[in-house]
């Protein structure tokens, strides 16, 4: 470059070239390890952001409450100076006038204006952002340092407070914070039903009146509307609330009589369910097959029909009434082909209770499949009449090979249904990272691939060997470079393909029901020596606590 006439001519040099920092390359230029790494990383970033988002829409609200307080102070100081001025104050209030309305909106309202002009939201959702915001600073400070060091997302800190919201006790909420910000610490992400069985364990541990308020107020909040859809004209939609248990007894019920026709039926499963609905809004207890058979059986004229229907019609109300509760899953039974409609199917969900709290000894929650965590007078009478299976791991030597004398179950693909009920009891979900689908409705995967050539060989079927799994992720697993493996807890690890490792359950059935975790049986020789070393060691410390007591007398 040159400086002007007669001047040295010199030469720039891109001082880039020599530079010791790393060059930032594009997304594109990425092995799949390293966007996995920035995945996370945002993930991070994005949990960050929440927290001071939630922080500062909530400092807002300080700084207009302030304003508004010194607004009104400069007007009156709000104190009355007489009987007469208090009378008239609570007249005015008494009418539904406001006594502050010549001040205009309050500080929570004007904040609301301009978070939500800042953001571009509705007034409801800013609304939240500022209780999410105060909750965060006052009520959840430690699950909030949670969410800003990224071990929780937004998602899931929004699940705590809404699952929190009922306590009212400020020493009850401390503990609840407390002690949900170390298991949150103390354990790999989780899925967000994992997660919210976690938050709700807590609560019942820690403030067990919130789940009594909760309970009060889902019964009065129930309800049911059908709207006209906005976009598909002809279309309806049925939205509802409804508690736990009932929603669980309507859904088994549509299930089950959608399940209860035959495999020709061309209707999809979602549309047999909506033709249950209508069903049992005409009274009827069963779904009429429309598979090509039974079309032909309804076309053939049948005198005896509607006979049989009024002799059975009062027994087959009664079993809609007062729908069956089964523990276990019922093996299906394939009707027969018939115009007439056969008795109601049976309805199917899973629930997993202590049996001390069955009997009453204790109030510890149980698990309802699919919806979570439920108190136990709910679980009492949910399983009054229900058909019950009662499981407990039975202590066994898993270095022990499989041979001829050893129980052939081990050396079965399937597994029995007592198995089966013992390793769905003791997770929540389906066991992939992220995944949230109910535990008694999907596959059950041995982690080490059962050898059907000889199943001596390996991939025994027992509970340290089987997980939950949906059709999906055992897919995944099953035909790509998806690694797995259980440890002797029955932690399920996963390896990705690029080589990353994720815990599936982090948080499980067996942490709710602790009698479910898999131990050493009694007369292990480990246990046994671990067992003697404490009683030698405690016995020692008595017979010093003894010599020091006579050597040292009290002076009394």
């Amino acid at each position: 470059m040159s400086s002007g006439a007669g001047a040295e001519s010199t030469t720039s040099v891109d001082a880039s070239r020599d530079s010791v920092e790393p060059r930032l390359r594009a997304d594109n230029e990425l092995s799949a390890a390293e966007l996995v790494e920035v995945l996370n990383h945002c993930a991070g970033l994005a949990a960050s952001a929440a927290h001071r988002m939630m922080t500062v829409a909530s400092l807002i609200h300080d700084e207009r409450a302030m304003d508004y307080a010194q607004r009104r102070a400069e007007v009156h100081s709000g104190e009355l100076d007489s009987l007469e001025a208090f009378d008239a104050l609570s007249a005015q209030v008494a009418a539904g006038e406001d006594p502050y309305e010549q001040f205009g909106p309050d500080g929570l309202e004007q904040a609301i204006a301009e978070v939500g002009a800042t953001l571009a939201v509705t007034p409801a959702e800013a609304k939240d952002l500022i209780m999410a915001g105060d909750a965060l600073r006052y009520r959840l400070s430690f699950t909030g340092h949670a969410l800003a060091c990224g071990r929780i997302d937004k998602r899931r800190f929004l699940i705590a407070l809404k699952r929190t919201d009922l306590i009212t006790d400020a020493d009850e909420m401390q503990t609840v914070d407390a002690h949900l910000a170390e298991a949150i610490f103390a354990r790999a992400p989780m899925s967000t039903a994992r997660f919210t069985a976690m938050v709700d364990a807590i609560v019942a541990a820690w403030a067990p009146d919130a789940l009594r308020r909760r309970k009060e107020r889902v019964n009065a909040d129930r309800n049911v509307s059908i709207t006209p859809d906005r976009f598909t004209p002809g279309q309806s939609r049925i939205s509802g609330t409804l508690p736990d248990a009932d929603a669980a007894e309507f859904n088994a019920r549509l299930s089950a009589m959608a399940a209860a026709v035959h495999p020709g039926d061309p209707r999809t499963l979602p549309m047999r369910r909506a033709d249950a609905l209508k069903a049992l809004a005409r009274g009827e207890v069963a779904l009429t097959c429309r598979c090509a058979d039974c079309d032909a059986a309804a076309a053939e004229p049948d005198t005896t029909a509607g006979q049989e229907l009024d002799e059975t019609r009062g027994d087959t109300d009664t079993l809609a009434d007062a729908p069956a509760v089964d523990a276990i899953v019922a093996e299906p039974h394939e009707p027969a082909a018939s115009s007439s409609p056969p008795h109601a199917p049976r309805a199917t969900f899973h629930i997993v209770v202590n049996l001390s709290t069955l009997i009453g000894l204790d109030d510890d929650p149980a698990f309802l499949d699919r919806h979570g965590i439920i108190d136990a007078d709910t679980a009492r009478r949910l399983l009054a009449e229900a058909r019950r299976t009662y499981i407990q791991p039975t202590p066994a030597d898993p270095d022990a090979p499989p041979g001829p004398a050893a129980n052939s179950s081990v050396t079965r693909y399937t597994p029995s249904r007592k198995l089966q009920a013992l390793v769905r009891a003791g997770e929540l979900c389906c066991t992939f990272p992220g995944c949230n689908a109910p535990v008694w409705q999907i596959d059950l995967d041995h982690t080490d691939p059962f050898d059907h050539t000889d199943p001596r060989r390996g991939g025994r079927t027992e509970a340290r060997n089987l997980k939950p799994l949906c059709r999906f992720h055992h897919r995944i697993k099953t035909f790509t470079s998806w690694q797995d493996h259980q440890d002797e807890f029955l932690t399920a690890w996963f390896t990705t393909p690029t080589g990353h490792m994720f815990v599936g359950n982090a948080y499980n059935g067996r942490d709710l029901f602790n009698r479910l975790a898999p131990g050493r049986p009694p007369d292990h020789p480990a246990r046994d020596t671990l067992n003697q070393l404490r009683t030698n060691d405690f016995r020692r410390q008595q017979r010093a606590e003894k010599r020091w007591n006579d050597a040292n007398p009290p002076p009394f």
